[in-house]
């Protein structure tokens, strides 16, 4: 079956007005869960354009309704069955005139993908995210037959995301593969390029320096630190992770901290003072702004909205995984 362009088109000056109001988003991820899942429900008939980016890689799953999406300075129409592909630090949001809505998204660290392998296809898949795009790319319509296969896959992933059987993260990590490899094959086979693999030196750089701010990250890191780690100048290391996770590495560790952060604020017995000063925040000021900017809660207030492990239902392995969202007209269905 031949491949369904997305009709896109520039957005005009007074629909750019949802830019102003986008807001720093941090799924609940950490290097022992870096995939995360979002079930979204709008009922409202309440068009309004809401926006969010975030520092990782995002597959949202339209299930049904219709509505225009908005990514950057262009918009296209979606409809159920389409998929929408976000890379780090892209501003997008969506407009809708068709209810209900319902959408499944997927966010994943993009650290999923290079545990691959700088040369193998870790690399190919992560480019199809982090490389500039326009909307016609990062909006894919697959044929029905592709599409029945998608939402059985990504179905299979809540139900294990949610209910945490043996084996739950392999199988999420192995089904998020197979999912971007579906993608990937069938746009080759309807003549589309692969994405452009990064030089073997780029990939190994940006590992060594992923690996500083885990180790580092409870400490000032500065650039001329995480360049000297890394055997590179400062320059240089602005340009691997702009081109490489789409964001700049001041953003991406910002967002670390603030998910060791949001860890250890659902631990009991934790002061958002010590939190602060263990996820590497140098003032209370600083942290609650950052914290805030990026949760859209202050640190004190997504405290308390915390379940205590001790009243956890079993098959929660920490009450961060659930989540919360302040969007408006949006529900999150369990």
């Amino acid at each position: 079956m031949d491949m369904v362009s997305v009709r896109a088109k520039p957005t005009r000056v007074a629909e750019l007005n949802w830019l102003a109001e986008v807001r720093e988003f941090a799924p609940p991820l950490a290097l022992d869960s870096p995939i995360w899942m979002r079930e979204v429900q709008t009922k409202l008939d309440v068009a309004v354009p809401r926006g969010e980016r975030h520092p990782c890689c995002e597959i949202g799953f339209i299930l049904e309704g219709e509505g225009d999406a908005f990514i950057e300075g262009e918009k296209a129409r979606f409809t159920s069955g389409d998929l929408l592909l976000i890379g780090p630090g892209v501003p997008h949001s969506v407009q809708l005139d068709r209810y209900p809505h319902r959408e499944l998204a997927v966010f994943f660290m993009p650290t999923v993908l290079l545990e691959m392998g700088p040369l193998g296809d870790g690399a190919q898949l992560l480019r199809r995210f982090t490389t500039r795009q326009k909307i016609a790319q990062r909006m894919v319509r697959l044929p029905a037959d592709y599409q029945k296969r998608f939402e059985h896959t990504i179905r299979q992933m809540r139900s294990d995301f949610h209910t945490r059987p043996l084996g739950w993260e392999m199988r999420l990590r192995s089904r998020l593969t197979e999912l971007l490899l579906d993608i990937i094959q069938w746009e080759q086979k309807q003549g589309a390029s692969a994405p452009d693999v990064q030089a073997h030196e780029d990939w190994s750089k940006l590992q060594h320096a992923l690996a500083y701010i885990r180790r580092n990250f409870s400490e000032p890191i500065y650039a001329t630190d995480l360049a000297r780690a890394t055997a590179i100048s400062e320059t240089r290391l602005k340009t691997l992770f702009d081109q490489t996770l789409g964001i700049p590495w001041t953003q991406f560790l910002q967002s670390y901290r603030v998910r060791q952060a949001a860890t250890q604020l659902c631990m009991p017995g934790q002061s958002v003072t010590e939190v602060a000063m263990s996820s590497g925040f140098q003032s209370m000021s600083h942290f609650i702004r950052v914290f805030r900017k990026f949760t859209g809660t202050a640190p004190s207030s997504y405290a308390k909205n915390q379940r205590p492990l001790s009243t956890m239902p079993t098959h929660i392995a920490t009450p961060c995984l659930t989540g919360r969202n302040n969007f408006s007209n949006e529900a999150r269905v369990r």
